[in-house]
């Protein structure tokens, strides 16, 4: 089973808090990260992959409803709110669920599975494209995806780097990262996107990869650990 990747955004610590312990004693689920506004969500997503947010509506500045709805490509939502004022209007971001606070575990839990089996059938219908097209240098390239070794990121550019070629193009390696297949490439950094079949050692800090040594970031340690447990 396919590790879920969620995101919390409340201002309240303490519905964070509960929001973790219940993801906590769920199998199949980890919190990828903690915001406590919109603002640092955007900026959380924008180098880590995201398959599931929680969300709460009412915060300060731009509330969960207007954010989610400016988001070009958002993932999967579950709205934790206390107010119920919103619940017909989360329908137009096609939200898994809209959960109204004090949450139980046993409701919580039904709406996170329920989301868990949505993101894994989505998975499972997604045609794996064999090949990627890029432009760099006014040419375009086409790059069989089971020849990359990895992808770093650079500023607003990055490389992709096979055994026989590199190549540097313009974009972010999150938007890359969404359009290659979650199955067969992780990220360990947040400059580094590699294919998890290239990968040929791991230690604690790094990866050997065609001979080469690229570091496992301090945020992404526990679920490049999670893939080789499993």
């Amino acid at each position: 089973m396919n590790i879920v990747n969620c995101l919390l955004i409340d201002d309240e610590e303490l519905a964070l808090d509960i929001l973790e312990l219940y993801l906590g004693r769920m199998d199949g689920f980890e919190v990828a990260g903690r915001c406590t506004n919109t603002q640092d969500a955007t900026r959380f997503m924008e180098n880590h992959s995201v398959d599931l947010l929680f969300l709460d509506i009412q915060m300060p500045k731009l509330n969960g409803m207007e954010w989610i709805k400016n988001l070009p490509k958002p993932p999967k939502v579950i709205f934790c709110t206390a107010f119920d004022r919103f619940a017909v209007e989360s329908y137009e971001v096609n939200a898994i669920d809209y959960l109204l606070k004090p949450v139980s575990f046993e409701r919580f839990e039904m709406a996170a599975q329920k989301a868990a089996e949505l993101i894994s059938l989505e998975q499972q219908q997604n045609v794996i494209e064999e090949y990627i097209t890029v432009r760099s240098d006014r040419k375009q390239y086409k790059i069989a995806v089971n020849e990359i070794l990895y992808v770093q990121g650079l500023s607003n550019y990055y490389k992709i780097v096979t055994k026989d070629k590199k190549i540097v193009t313009y974009g972010s390696l999150t938007s890359l990262e969404n359009d290659l297949p979650a199955s067969q490439f992780i990220r360990i950094h947040r400059s580094y996107l590699v294919s998890i079949v290239k990968i040929e050692s791991i230690s604690s800090n790094s990866i050997i990869l065609n001979g080469q040594t690229l570091p496992i970031g301090r945020n992404y340690r526990s679920s490049v650990e999670a893939l080789y447990n499993k």
